[in-house]
């Protein structure tokens, strides 16, 4: 069973989180095009919310 994710408050430091264009048995869940309008879009939110991104 999935265990719950661990939530990092500000006040305690950075957090990272990964984003996962693919499935447990390698199989891909965007096209290369969609997969751009995925990104392009995490990072008008994270802009949005003062969220640091790395490329």
């Amino acid at each position: 069973m999935r265990q719950s994710r661990i939530k990092i408050s500000p006040a305690e430091g950075e957090a990272t989180y990964h984003c996962m264009s693919h499935t447990v048995n390698g199989e891909w869940l965007f096209a290369d095009v969609d997969k751009e309008i995925l990104r392009k879009q995490v990072w008008q939110v994270a802009d949005y919310c003062d969220v640091a991104h790395r490329n």
